[in-house]
């Protein structure tokens, strides 16, 4: 398997390796000798790809048509839904690990070039869309452009010409650090626990600084951009990686747990959930913008990485192989995962731009919760046929960071 990042997979010929080859592995993969052909397909990377950003765009969905400010119900719902970055961070560490492990090709250089050049052009061009038309068109300041842009490079520096490009900005950071992380994880073998525990240490007292430190007034012009570095997910990233470096014994391991973190889940989601209810009707704090980083939600997001890679896992070895049908769906959808995600916010922003009485058109006509529902289906239908022209267009690869298709349907 020839795997470029979290975002993409090679998909194996029909002749390839079936789910069984994926994950019948008999051996801790770091113990192998330096690869030099293509490593199993691993299915279930598609289906916790396609299931993130399903999730993504659900609650991206959900907080631009409700009142996010003041609606307890979707600042609840949307605090544990902040677990698909990191489930998408670890993801991230574990899918570049397990191609680059052992490999003595390895050049930083060569990697930097393959990689950043998928992300950072893309980011770059469609930055530049969603300044112009979200910042500039939408204000009636289309004429400034020309004399504006170092506002936009302001909104560049921090992925904030699209609320979800700070993303982008994060997974460069991550294929910048990643030969070092690759280098850390192989020289810690045989240590990797004592790792794994110093990172979450650090987690939780980047978390606990975020949630109850107040910088000093000359910091704030940058602190409050922490959520665009790489530090509120190193944990996850590295966890991600250390997984891959063992992924047999890891696959093993989660194997038959499903109850358990079924429980887990529960238990970690409703002491979440719990503690920020407190929060809300005896302290009146409705809305955080640091939510994500609470200390509290921290076992909430350890537990739901978990549970999506048992998911994947579970889904993998014993459904797929039964499920053709399915199973092309999410190869489909995982394959179009990043260009609809760069894409979907424009989509919003015009379904949800027309007004009737304060509220969205779409909304207000439909009520809720249909109006949070048909508006996803829409945005999801609609970015898909977006991301279809797109992959047709001359310069698909900085459009979409995806080869172009040709005109005939394809996945």
């Amino acid at each position: 398997m020839t795997t470029t990042d979290a975002f993409t997979q090679t998909a194996p010929s029909p002749s390839g390796p079936t789910a069984g080859a994926v994950t019948a592995s008999s051996s801790d993969t770091s113990t192998q000798k330096p690869a030099t052909t293509k490593r199993p397909y691993l299915f279930q990377v598609d289906l916790i790809r396609a299931t993130t950003f399903a999730l993504v765009i659900f609650v991206h969905t959900l907080t631009q048509t409700t009142d996010e400010l003041n609606n307890i119900g979707t600042n609840s719902t949307s605090l544990l839904f902040h677990a698909t970055r990191n489930i998408f961070f670890a993801l991230t560490g574990f899918v570049l690990m397990y191609q680059y492990q052992g490999r003595e090709d390895f050049r930083a250089v060569s990697f930097w070039r393959r990689r950043m050049k998928l992300v950072i052009l893309p980011y770059i061009l469609w930055s530049a869309v969603y300044w112009v038309i979200i910042g500039m068109w939408a204000w009636g300041r289309l004429d400034e452009v020309p004399h504006s842009l170092d506002e936009f490079w302001q909104q560049l520096r921090w992925g904030t010409a699209g609320f979800h490009l700070y993303f982008l900005v994060v997974m460069l950071q991550v294929y910048l650090l990643f030969p070092l992380i690759r280098w850390l994880v192989q020289k810690t073998r045989g240590h990797h626990g004592a790792l794994l525990a110093t990172s979450f240490a650090l987690q939780i007292a980047v978390f606990a600084i975020i949630t109850y430190w107040t910088p000093p007034e000359s910091w704030s012009s940058w602190w409050w951009h922490h959520y665009a570095t790489f530090v509120p997910y190193q944990f996850f990233i590295i966890a991600g990686a250390v997984a891959a470096a063992h992924r047999a014994r890891f696959d093993e391991w989660i194997t038959g747990k499903g109850g358990w973190l079924g429980l887990a889940l529960a238990g970690t989601g409703a002491f979440a959930v719990g503690l920020y209810l407190y929060e809300a009707f005896v302290k009146g704090t409705v809305h955080s913008n640091d939510s994500a980083f609470a200390v509290t939600l921290l076992p909430w997001l350890v537990v739901a990485a978990l549970s999506i890679y048992a998911l994947g896992r579970h889904w993998s070895a014993n459904i797929r192989p039964r499920a053709p049908r399915f199973a092309k769906a999410v190869a489909y959808a995982s394959n179009r995962s990043f260009p609809v995600f760069l894409v979907h916010v424009l989509v919003l922003f015009f379904l949800l731009r027309p007004k009737t009485d304060g509220q969205p058109t779409l909304v207000h006509a439909l009520g809720q919760p249909w109006g949070t529902i048909v508006t996803y289906l829409l945005t999801i239908g609609i970015s898909l046929a977006a991301v279809e022209a797109l992959r047709r267009v001359p310069g698909s690869i900085y459009l979409t960071g995806r080869p172009r298709l040709p005109f005939r349907w394809q996945i």
